[in-house]
């Protein structure tokens, strides 16, 4: 069995455990993989379920308030506004995933996944390194405040 028989959220699971113990080699061959596959479903299945786990963490986080707005502020590392149509679109889409996800928007999250991992096969590897880290940002902080990094 490989890593591409077992199901997304475990490849998630592995591809996160990865990371945080530095296993950059296994980690750059599935992405890798993931990216060379066209249709990129996978990759695309596989950033869907870092942004729905990374959205249940930031709402553990917060008050449950069914009526809650979920937006975020982009900005620079000196706390800097910036316009988010300056954001590379890979990042920006995965964002816009995350923001969907939070909001329990399936169908808006599924438009930006896809749209997050149709550049190629470096930016899809990137964006998917994006969303990694996300989740390891969000696993290793509790502040109620989220922030986190893009690079």
């Amino acid at each position: 069995m490989t890593d591409f028989d077992t199901g997304i959220g475990d490849l998630a699971e592995r591809l996160v455990t990865a990371t945080r113990t530095g296993d950059h080699d296994y980690v750059a061959d599935v992405l890798a993989k993931l990216a060379a596959d066209d249709p990129r479903t996978r990759a695309s299945a596989l950033l869907r379920d870092l942004v729905d786990t990374g959205a249940g963490m930031i709402r553990a986080r917060t008050r449950e308030d069914n009526d809650a707005l979920y937006t975020f502020d982009v900005t620079t590392e000196h706390d800097e506004p910036v316009h988010v149509d300056i954001v590379p679109p890979a990042p920006r889409a995965a964002l816009r995933a995350l923001a969907a996800s939070l909001n329990r928007d399936a169908v808006d999250r599924d438009i930006h996944a896809v749209l997050a991992t149709r550049g190629t096969p470096d930016e899809v590897v990137t964006v998917l390194v994006q969303c990694l880290l996300w989740t390891l940002e969000l696993r290793d902080t509790r502040t109620p405040a989220v922030r986190l990094n893009c690079f």
